[in-house]
């Protein structure tokens, strides 16, 4: 039998989960100021005092939301950047780096076209990063910096340059942030498209069209090796 502290434990973490997931979506749908701690204890199904009970006040739950966006997506893209870590290490040809550079992507793809990440989701770290805040140090220092590090590192090979080069650097941040786009904007590409939603099947034949113009940068980008 559990103990009553083990179960309220347990309860209080429910909880706490249920008030994150509901700021989640309400941060990202209407923004900071326009969603007041009354909407968000209604989405979670709780009482108005339980936000001040277990956050504190609104900004340390933005704070703990962005915390869990940040530890869902690095969770979720750990195997693939560690695979691309550990391959490209035991990788000594350009041609196989590219192979890994495309892997990773495609599969960096694959997660933001996921039905698992909802585009509120999406919204919250955009107007994150515009606030320049709390919320997006902590996504950043959690999940875009370790990705961005990594493919500078194996960029700069293909490329024969330096990691802090800034060739590099540019091309490695518009190399992944151009897949964001399919998500950011995935109304109006389903729209172009005359889809009604983007199934998995639907994502593959996504990546099909774009992978050869994906492999095509890097081979462009290898071939750059030689300009000062």
């Amino acid at each position: 039998m559990p103990s009553p502290r083990s179960t309220e434990a347990s309860r209080g973490a429910h909880a706490r989960e249920r008030m994150i997931l509901a700021a989640l979506d309400l941060f990202g749908r209407h923004g900071f100021d326009a969603t007041t701690t009354r909407m968000i204890a209604q989405a979670a199904s709780m009482n108005l005092g339980a936000i001040p009970y277990y956050f504190g006040t609104k900004e340390d739950l933005y704070a703990q939301a962005a915390g869990h966006l940040a530890s869902f997506i690095e969770q979720a893209q750990a195997a693939p950047l560690a695979r691309l870590r550990e391959q490209s290490a035991q990788t000594p040809d350009t041609p196989g780096l590219i192979d890994l550079m495309v892997s990773f992507l495609l599969d960096e793809t694959r997660l933001l076209l996921a039905d698992k990440v909802p585009a509120s989701w999406v919204q919250f770290f955009l107007r994150a990063q515009a606030e320049h805040g709390e919320a997006f140090e902590r996504v950043f220092a959690q999940v875009v910096e370790p990705v961005q590090c990594c493919l500078n590192q194996v960029l700069a090979r293909i490329m024969q340059r330096a990691p802090e080069d800034f060739h590099v650097r540019t091309l490695s941040f518009f190399l992944i942030h151009q897949f964001i786009c399919l998500r950011l904007a995935d109304s109006v590409l389903m729209r172009r498209l005359d889809w009604d939603a983007i199934t998995p099947q639907r994502v593959e034949q996504l990546l099909d069209v774009l992978t050869p113009t994906l492999r095509a940068q890097l081979l462009s980008a290898a071939n750059l090796s030689s300009t000062p």
